[in-house]
Parts: structure tokens; sequence; C-alpha cells
């Protein structure tokens, strides 16, 4: 029996149970788990990455897409993920992949309740162009790691609709009405909470540390040890989603940000501006990345 037939909501499972019911999920696509094996490995060859990627034509495509998007601001078109590699280097396809191998995973996902799938992944664009702007603004972590933190941060929503969608409309419909945050809503009806399912997801997925401990603790930055500012980053770029109308859908916007989340990254009004109005300009464009959804 599998763990989702054994729990009817998220009420039913205790903290200590999120290990094997994230295990008991389905994986990733093979493709997907060798390529990840492939590119741990230091010594990895171009060619060798690009002939993993290349088995998969569908896969080849939305990698490709991309890489050519508004994320990394090429004005040449990058043909072969090989030429991605030697061009763009080897840290934007891995995020590359591993963006479009989260979106393969939950593009069949469906709602017919108080969810928004387009909202959500609107909220999820805005806040990865935030994180890979205010990277880029404030010199801090890897723009390719903020940008896939910031597109995945949410995603411990996505198995929660697909496996308790009751839950998730109950909490949208009463998070909407009583004007509180998602997360203070679902803390205050269940055991677990979204980050702390994406963290095992992901760490079953065997996800980079880097984007596992950024979604863990983007609602709980001070939490964060070793990519403290990477997790800033994202905490950061959720909180001003609302202020470029892409907040978190069905919810109300937190208060207030983390003060010491804003000094580790020495944000001030003026590169909060910055990288408010560098994301507004990407945002739009960025939007095209739904695409990758069809």
């Amino acid at each position: 029996m599998s763990a989702t037939a054994r729990h009817q909501s998220l009420m039913d499972i205790h903290p200590r149970e999120l290990k094997r019911f994230v295990t008991d999920l389905p994986t990733l696509p093979v493709v997907f788990q060798e390529l990840f094996s492939r590119m741990q490995d230091p010594d990895a060859k171009i060619s060798e990455l690009a002939e993993v990627i290349a088995r998969d034509q569908a896969l080849t495509i939305k990698i490709l897409k991309l890489v050519n998007s508004a994320f990394y601001g090429r004005s040449a078109q990058i043909s072969t993920i090989s030429r991605a590699v030697i061009i763009m280097g080897f840290q934007a396809v891995r995020s590359a992949a591993l963006a479009v191998s989260v979106l393969e995973r939950f593009k069949d996902l469906e709602t017919d309740g108080a969810f928004s799938l387009t909202e959500f992944w609107r909220h999820s664009i805005g806040v990865s162009c935030l994180a890979k702007q205010a990277a880029i603004v404030l010199h801090v972590s890897v723009p390719e790691d903020a940008f896939v933190a910031g597109l995945l941060h949410d995603v411990g929503k996505l198995v929660m609709l697909q496996h308790f969608p009751d839950d998730v409309n109950d909490l949208t419909r009463a998070a909407a009405e009583q004007r509180l945050t998602w997360r203070a809503c679902e803390e205050m009806l269940f055991p677990i909470q979204h980050d702390t399912i994406g963290r095992a997801l992901f760490r079953a997925w065997d996800f980079p540390e880097a984007v596992i401990e950024a979604v863990a603790c983007h609602h709980t930055p001070t939490a964060s040890s070793r990519y403290a500012e990477l997790t800033a980053l994202v905490h950061l770029a959720d909180f001003f989603s609302y202020h470029m109308d892409c907040g978190c859908p069905g919810s109300a916007p937190a208060r207030t940000h983390c003060q010491d989340a804003a000094r580790l990254v020495a944000l001030t009004p003026d590169s909060a501006n910055e990288v408010l109005q560098r994301a507004r300009d990407e945002f739009a464009e960025s939007l095209e990345l739904l695409k990758l959804l069809d």
C-alpha cells in the first residue's frame, strides 16, 4: 500500500513519516537521474552530458528553450546542448536541467478548485526573476542557483495538490477569507508545511544541497547555515513578488521580510528598487516559460 493510500489528509502525516511518504512518490524519469548523477562527477565531459540529454528529444528542446529564454539574456540563439555548456557554463545548463525536470514532473497536474496552477507558476517565475536579479545586483550567490531555487521554492505545494487536493483547496479558501499568509494557514492546519515537503522531495531526488537548503528555509532564512545568502535571496524575492503583482496565489502577503536576511545580503532601498526594476523588465518575457508546461 502506498503512502498516499494510507493517508487521506496531510493532517494524518506525522513529520517523522515524511521521508517514507516522499520515498513512495514517483521518482524522476531515468534520463534525469542519469544526468544528475553525471553532473556530480567533477571529471564529467561535455560530450557525455550532451549524449545523455540528447537521448530525449523533448528534454533537449525544453532545456534549449530555457537557456535561450530571458533568464539568460542571450542575443544569439544556442542550438545544441554542447554549445550551451561551452558558452554558458556547466552551472547554467545544470540549473536549466533541474528546472525542466521539475516542470516536466508536474506538467500534467490539474486543479478544479480554489488553487490556480497558472498563478502558482506565475508566482514561481516572478520569484526566480527577483532572486536572480538580486544575486546580480547584490553580488551574492550564483545567479543560476538563485534562479532555480526561486523557481522551485514552492514545489512542496504541488506535492500537496497532487495527493491532497481537498486540503489545498480548504487551505486556499481559508487563507483568502481570513487574509492569512499561506504559511501561517499551513501551520494552523497541518503538522507539515510545503517547505518541509520540498526539502524532503529534493533530497530524495538528489538535488544540489544549495537548492535543498534554500527551498527548506525560504520562510525561515535565519535557520539556513551553509547557503545563507542564497536562502536570503529567495526569502526576499518571495516577499517582493507582491510588489510585482505576482505574489503567492490565494493568500495574503507577509507584512514584513526578515531584516537579518536583508542585512546579510546588504539590501538597501536603492538596491531593492534596482532589483525590482530589472526583474519587471525580465518578467514579461520570462512568462514564456509557461509554454514549457505544454
